[in-house]
């Protein structure tokens, strides 16, 4: 099954559970929460929110802020970092979000290795605080689009490796926009296999502006990348997975790809007929 979502609440939204509904109206069954600025919540309106979802089935994942860094050079910065990521899990755990999606790291002066080794530092102090809390929600580290920042998926591939709770978060537009090279159907299908083993693979897509120094910024579907191309591998491979659509127009481009892979499906079935 792949569900598609949205990131962030529909417009004119008044309370989180009326979001969840809204995003159910407009036949999705995802939704991310944006704590990207902060981590900010009503705790009774989060847990109402948490049964809608459960009661109309869409899978909720929230987004950890923007500016955590586990490499900077301020150990201040990379303290201040682990209890970001961890009041969004405890935000995550109010809502029943089952992943807390991360922005890791940027190499600054370091090279690969010593990024790597922070970040694994830091989210073994989290995942111990994390359980300490009783708080089971998965961390996602996502791929980065600007080759400054640490991110690629062999890097997150080696955290994975060594850590419970912790799983790749597949940013096409980002991979795209870092390259070595542009997607390709032989590309994602080997993308796909390295993620093989992930039970539920959860992705973002968007259009995308980018240079030689990678992403550059977000645009409507179909920009910058070949989205029909991206989900049809996605739905050939068989994997489990939800696609946020990260788009500057997200509730209509998610609702563009339900349709569009609803469309596959028939057609499976159709020709599974005759």
């Amino acid at each position: 099954m792949i569900r598609i979502g949205q990131a962030g609440y529909p417009e004119g939204t008044r309370s989180p559970a009326e979001g969840v509904r809204l995003v159910h109206q407009a036949g999705l069954n995802a939704l991310e929460l944006q704590f990207v600025r902060n981590v900010l919540y009503n705790p009774e309106k989060a847990a109402e929110a948490r049964r809608t979802a459960r009661d109309l089935d869409v899978l909720l994942s929230v987004h950890a802020p923007y500016y955590i860094n586990f490499n900077s050079a301020s150990v201040s910065t990379r303290d201040k970092s682990e209890e970001w990521t961890l009041r969004a899990m405890r935000g995550a755990e109010a809502y029943g979000a089952w992943m807390v999606v991360v922005h890791a790291a940027v190499y600054g002066d370091n090279g690969v290795e010593a990024t790597t080794s922070r970040v694994i530092s830091s989210l073994k102090r989290i995942r111990k605080k994390a359980d300490d809390e009783s708080l089971p929600a998965v961390i996602g580290l996502e791929t980065m689009g600007r080759r400054a920042a640490w991110g690629t998926l062999a890097e997150i591939s080696t955290v994975v490796g060594q850590l419970e709770g912790v799983l790749p978060v597949l940013d096409f537009a980002h991979l795209q926009a870092r390259g070595p090279e542009v997607l390709s159907t032989e590309r994602l299908e080997k993308i796909f296999q390295e993620v093989s083993t992930v039970e539920r693979l959860h992705c973002h897509i968007s259009g995308i502006e980018y240079t030689d120094a990678g992403e550059r910024r977000h645009l409507r579907l179909g920009e910058g990348l070949d989205h029909r191309m991206v989900l049809r591998s996605l739905w050939n491979s068989g994997l489990e997975a939800t696609v946020i659509c990260e788009s500057t127009s997200p509730q209509e481009d998610a609702q563009l790809m339900r349709a569009y892979l609803d469309g596959m499906v028939g057609e499976n079935l159709t020709s599974r007929l005759k």
